[in-house]
């Protein structure tokens, strides 16, 4: 067995130093390329495959109607504007469909891996490429990196700041420094919980310094050893040495500030052509107070509104610590089911960090309390359940799981020598095939084969349980040649009493008809409303529109009204909203021969 042992592990290290020859990168930097290359393949094969969730379609609308009007403003609502200002120029250089929406945050979430690479001063090789491995291949990740929402973008980009900051303690590089200051503006850019992430920086920095500040002990009172410290660094820094450093780092520091102030006003200022505006303000000095007083404004309205109601009631509970718990209990379950091993590990690397080593590395503690309080804040924080909501834990807790996975591949690599015993290794191989089978298995259903079923957890209730873009390519097809309305809605479940429905056609109930307004647009169609019978009968009139969507319980009564129209039912949610597509196929018909 030995003998076996010491052959495997020389055929190992063989295969190693031949990546090196033959990449000219150091065996690690290769493995996490080659990762990273893998994650950008999951995250684009098929991108387009999944029908829009409602949140998509609200964003997507919104971001075509400021590419096709040029005015933009701060809408809280649809979380931060970072999405809008990216996804306009995608929309306008490769055309408005279902993979040019996702693809943004698609290539942000399969890039992510490659940020362990700037921790190779805080990270062994091995730890590298197994941490680059959960960022890339977790199941909840690689969803969430196909959906057109925010929160796998804020989650790259603060960790990219905390990264680009501890590059800066490590190398003393005020460039970093910059990165860390660009980084985080474009997290908050991104969503506004970003300031949830500085928190979690604080906290988990007080948590590091109070454990060093008597790392070694040096005196019987922890007060003792806290004004030591103070006097030394006193000293220190009114040297002659100590002035022109501190001079230095502040002068760089107060240029990241202003880094982190001109990238937030570019993406939260308001544009509009015909009045105030980013560039127009820019162009008339004087409109420049104006400008910044009204997205402070804009500002602080969104932040009063996500973090005034978040801690409300949940599950619809009498309490909010009924309500919690219930949020808790399906994070643990979305955890339990997509990324069990990875929080396992997580937890395993935090404990041999924490007790099995003489000096815990302060990057894997940090990460670590990061990413424990983040499991325990967010059923707190969030207003409405998503799976997504996970992914703020993940992203952290993947550093101490890669330490944690680790510790069992040089235990088991350890082995493979005539004095240690070569089982080890064996398990060591189990544990690693574990792992990836749990993986491979919940991200094929969870991800690709089942990604709008109610019973899959990462589905989120706002998603459309039927792809009903069959009938939205009709209505493509036909709306160029259409002169009239080329869709009409009918019926209070679907429409307003009154006016203002906020998203074109303003007649809609927004909340029940959405993401169909994002297909509208992508349709190129004109919509319109009729609210009762009356009006129903007037707007089919002689020519009826090509496409008519009605409630499935008004569906015998419209179909009296249109002979020759082929009608289907889909469902706008994972369970119900039941939305009947009369379409005119001999409309479509003539469109496609012209």
């Amino acid at each position: 067995m030995s003998s076996r042992s010491d052959a495997l592990r020389s055929r190992l290290d063989r295969g190693l130093r031949l990546l090196r020859q033959r990449t000219g990168l150091p065996p690690s930097v290769a493995a996490v390329l080659f990762v990273t290359v893998v994650s950008l393949l999951l995250r684009l094969v098929g991108l387009g495959g999944r029908v829009a969730h409602f949140d998509e379609g609200r964003v997507a609308y919104w971001t075509v109607r400021y590419a096709e009007t040029g005015v933009f403003s701060y809408q809280y609502i649809i979380h931060g504007p970072f999405v809008q200002h990216v996804n306009r120029v995608v929309f306008e250089l490769f055309g408005r469909n279902d993979v040019t929406m996702r693809l943004v945050t698609a290539v942000v979430g399969g890039l992510l891996p490659a940020v362990v690479l700037l921790l190779r001063d805080r990270l062994r090789p091995v730890e590298q490429v197994l941490a680059a491995g959960f960022l890339a291949f977790n199941p909840v990740l690689v969803y969430y990196s196909r959906f057109f929402r925010s929160t796998v973008p804020v989650a790259a980009f603060m960790l990219l700041s905390l990264v680009f900051l501890v590059r800066a303690v490590d190398r003393g590089s005020p460039l970093a420094l910059y990165g860390t200051a660009l980084f985080a503006a474009l997290g908050f850019a991104a969503k506004e919980n970003a300031v949830v992430y500085l928190l979690c920086y604080l906290g988990a920095g007080a948590l590091l310094l109070d454990y060093h500040l008597m790392d070694p002990p040096s005196a019987d009172r922890g007060s003792d050893v806290v004004r030591g410290r103070l006097r030394a660094a006193y000293a220190t820094l009114t040297s002659s040495a100590g002035r022109r450093w501190t001079g230095y780092w502040l002068g760089h520091g107060v240029l990241a500030v202003g880094v982190v102030a001109a990238t937030t006003l570019f993406f939260y200022a308001p544009r509009d052509p015909n009045g105030l505006g980013l560039w127009s303000s820019l162009v008339t000095p004087t409109r420049f107070p104006t400008l910044i007083d009204a997205t402070v404004a804009d500002i602080e309205r969104g932040m009063e509104y996500w973090f005034g109601h978040a801690g409300g009631t949940k599950c619809y509970k009498d309490t909010l610590i009924a309500g919690y718990q219930c949020f808790l209990e399906r994070t643990l379950g979305v955890l339990g089911r997509f990324a069990g091993p990875l929080t396992i590990l997580a937890v395993v690397g935090f404990l041999a960090e924490r007790y099995a080593t003489d000096r815990p590395r302060p990057l894997v503690m940090l990460a670590s309390y990061w990413g424990f309080v983040s499991v325990l804040g967010y059923p707190l924080g969030t207003d409405i359940f998503g799976a997504w909501i996970v992914v703020n834990a993940l992203v952290p807790l993947a550093i101490p799981a890669g330490v944690g996975l680790g510790v069992i591949v040089r235990w088991g690599y350890d082995s493979l020598s005539t004095t240690a015993q070569p089982t080890r290794a064996v398990v060591a191989g189990v544990v690693l095939l574990l792992v990836a089978s749990q993986v491979a298995v919940t991200a094929n259903t969870g991800v690709y084969t089942r990604p709008t079923a109610d019973t899959n957890q990462l589905v989120q209730y706002a998603q459309p349980a039927d792809d009903f873009r069959p009938a939205i390519r009709d209505l493509g097809t036909v709306a160029p040649h259409n002169d009239g309305t080329d869709v009409l809605f009918y019926g209070s479940e679907l429409v307003v009493e009154g006016e203002g429905g906020g998203l074109i056609p303003e007649c809609t109930v927004m909340v029940r008809t959405l993401p169909l307004h994002w297909y509208l647009q992508v349709a190129r169609a004109d919509g319109d409303c009729a609210r009762n019978p009356t009006e129903l009968d007037q707007k089919l009139g002689d020519d009826p529109p090509p496409v008519v969507l009605v409630h499935e319980d008004r569906r015998s009564v419209v179909a009296q009204r249109l002979d020759g129209y082929e009608a289907e039912t889909y469902r706008l949610r994972t369970l119900g909203r039941p939305v009947t597509f009369f379409v005119d196929q001999s409309a479509v018909a003539n469109a496609s021969a012209a």
